[in-house]
């Protein structure tokens, strides 16, 4: 009878396997493995992390970066605009040189009229030779853009006459009509330059013939 038992007792110990051995460890304690490889992944990750310190000079470089620039943006603004007002400048002092030049030609011309004496020549011929310069003066300045105002007999404009007096008209149609020119208006490149000086009817009935 006791031999039975420990026959029993032997062939329990045989059936159980390395592999139950191995399952039952994993289940009892940690896996060393596992636990290595988790280790280093938590310090990488810790040491990409910048710095409070990294991060406020890296935006101080950043900011200090955007003022140059913007102080390099205003040194060449202030040096663009300096430099067109400088050639705007020489434009305008090149067109009054070569208006003056043109002007010259007349100006010899009015001092040779100037100079005639009334004994050596007659009246007709001086006023001739003031006309001559006038419609050369004229020529000058209509290629340099400059344009008379039409005004007698046009009807009265405010943005192109000024009116200096009224004359009484008995006609209605003639009412705000310019009836002299007094001073010459111009424009120059077709901005006004001044207006013409006018007299403007006005329709008033029975003052016309008791103005006149």
């Amino acid at each position: 009878m006791v031999a039975r038992k420990k026959k029993k007792t032997t062939d329990r110990s045989e059936d159980t396997t390395p592999a139950d051995m191995a399952d039952s460890g994993a289940t009892e304690g940690p896996n060393p493995e596992a636990a290595a490889a988790e280790g280093p992944e938590d310090d990488v990750s810790t040491q990409d992390e910048p710095t409070t310190e990294e991060v406020i000079a890296a935006l101080t470089d950043e900011v200090r970066e955007l003022e140059d620039r913007h102080l390099r943006l205003v040194a060449e603004f202030d040096n663009y605009r300096k430099r067109t007002a400088r050639e705007r400048e020489l434009q305008t002092e090149r067109a009054q040189a070569d208006l003056v030049k043109e002007l010259l030609e007349s100006l010899d011309d009015l001092s040779r009229v100037s100079q005639m004496s009334s004994k050596e020549h007659e009246a007709g011929a001086i006023v001739e030779g003031v006309q001559l310069v006038e419609d050369k003066l004229r020529r000058v300045l209509r290629t340099f853009g400059l344009q008379p105002i039409e005004a007698e007999g046009r009807p009265f404009n405010p943005e192109l006459h000024e009116a200096l007096v009224t004359v009484a008209t008995d006609d209605p149609e003639e009412d705000d009509t310019v009836s002299q020119e007094i001073a010459r208006g111009y424009l120059f490149k077709d901005a006004l330059l001044r207006p013409a000086l006018v007299e403007v009817k006005k329709y008033r009935p029975g003052e016309a013939e008791s103005e006149k």
